[in-house]
């Protein structure tokens, strides 16, 4: 009998990444650059690893030609991958200047307290710079080790490289992957 190998699945949250965008957004009056937001996002993902050794919203981190970037959202800000009946769409747009506007808000009951304070924090200290200048952080090895020059296709960054970055433990890292593959052996089950 052959056995069959089913691919992990993604325990990328729409929902929570939507609300988290929309906070920054009404952080910054309710519009930001879409390259900008990603970046906080980015920024948001990465500080929570740090702190919590979990994720906010679960998402593939990647190396662009821009810097690190979660894939899945910048999928959707872009209009790459956005069913119309997604959460990202149902709440935001981006416009033909690459700007994300909240059409309706989704409020934050995904988020906890933690997360949302995060998210404050992360805009507060990001809040006057310019893309360009977050781009120009993300090529700074000092300050974001993890990035690596894209190929083609662009190189993924495993939260195993991210965790070493962040100076963890192998024990800390053994246990940010056994969280991880519990939470798919839950998520498998709800489906």
């Amino acid at each position: 009998m052959k056995q069959i190998v089913r691919k992990p699945r993604s325990l990328y949250d729409e929902e929570k990444a939507t609300q988290l965008a929309s906070l920054l957004l009404r952080l910054n009056n309710g519009s930001m650059d879409f390259l900008k937001c990603i970046k906080l996002l980015y920024a948001i993902e990465k500080e929570a690893i740090n702190r919590w050794l979990r994720p906010v919203i679960f998402d593939d981190l990647y190396s662009l030609p821009h810097g690190q970037v979660v894939s899945q959202t910048l999928d959707r800000a872009e209009h790459r991958t956005r069913p119309p009946k997604s959460a990202w769409n149902n709440y935001l747009t981006t416009d033909s200047n690459h700007t994300i506007h909240i059409k309706e808000d989704p409020g934050t009951d995904r988020l906890s307290k933690a997360e949302i304070e995060l998210t404050k924090e992360i805009y507060e200290k990001n809040k006057k710079k310019t893309p360009a200048q977050l781009i120009q952080e993300h090529h700074n090895p000092q300050l974001t080790p993890e990035w690596k020059k894209p190929g083609i296709p662009p190189t993924k960054t495993k939260y195993t490289e991210l965790l070493v970055h962040l100076n963890k433990t192998q024990a800390q890292i053994d246990e940010f992957e056994a969280d991880l593959q519990e939470l798919a052996r839950l998520k498998a089950l709800t489906r």
